[in-house]
């Protein structure tokens, strides 16, 4: 993890602490603490800690909306337990969808192995950009492709988990799937992209802004859906209440 305010507040990952009757926080000092659990959050896979300390350093936070593909980043972590291992790499996307996630994830080709979990992304400019979350992998240790939860969504969870103790995600209320070459050739789409919304929620939100089945959904907010395992990654972003613009 890493500490986000001088009072012991701490950012990690949901998956870390899941499960854990205790919790220890040892300092780059070698001073250790035990930790509160604030809350955690599984479908982000984000978890807030306490720690009773003052006037402890901070890493500085980023803007993970401001990072670009081919960017350099560094993980700091534990891999197998070898504490402050710095590992480095260059970013492959900034907003990947994967298959059972509702995280647009930082892609990286950053070494990230068992230990890694929870620490920080960070920029050349020494800012954090995101969380080490998760690795693909056929082995279970790194093989070329890790993924980051983007700071921005981290610290928005972490604001509700401290002023309330929960998350709250926003929902449309529509199943989608993917569009085929041969569903955009019927319907004459320039493009075989997006979101095609193959069931309503009835009364949901989706169904009172007129969202029907068969509706294609081309972008959120501004930002083009190529793939439909990415429409849930970028409401993951709303909370409930928010307007999201879809075309």
């Amino acid at each position: 993890g890493f500490i986000v305010s001088p009072d012991g507040v701490i950012l990690t990952n949901a998956h870390v602490v899941q499960g854990a009757d205790e919790v220890t926080v040892k300092l780059q000092d070698r001073r250790e603490f035990r930790a509160k659990v604030l809350g955690s959050d599984p479908r982000t896979d984000v978890a807030v800690l306490k720690i009773d300390a003052k006037g402890l350093p901070v890493a500085p936070l980023g803007k993970s909306q401001s990072l670009l593909v081919g960017e350099w980043v560094l993980a700091i972590g534990s891999p197998f337990g070898l504490e402050s291992t710095v590992t480095a790499g260059v970013v492959s996307a900034t907003g990947r969808a994967i298959a059972d996630a509702s995280v647009p994830f930082i892609q990286t080709d950053v070494a990230v192995n068992p230990g890694n979990s929870g620490g920080p992304l960070f920029n050349t400019r020494g800012e954090v950009v995101g969380i080490n979350s998760q690795i693909y992998s056929m082995t279970g240790g790194y093989q070329g492709l890790s993924f980051s939860i983007p700071i921005d969504l981290a610290v928005r969870i972490k604001d509700q988990i401290v002023a309330t103790g929960k998350v709250q995600h926003a929902k449309l209320g529509v199943g989608v799937q993917e569009v085929s070459q041969a569903f955009a050739d019927s319907f004459k789409l320039e493009t075989v992209e997006g979101a095609l919304v193959s069931t309503v929620e009835r009364g949901g939100p989706a169904d009172r802004a007129g969202l029907k089945s068969g509706d294609v959904i081309r972008s959120a907010n501004g930002k083009p859906i190529v793939s439909s395992i990415e429409l849930p990654a970028m409401l993951n972003l709303a909370k409930p209440g928010d307007k999201v613009a879809l075309d």
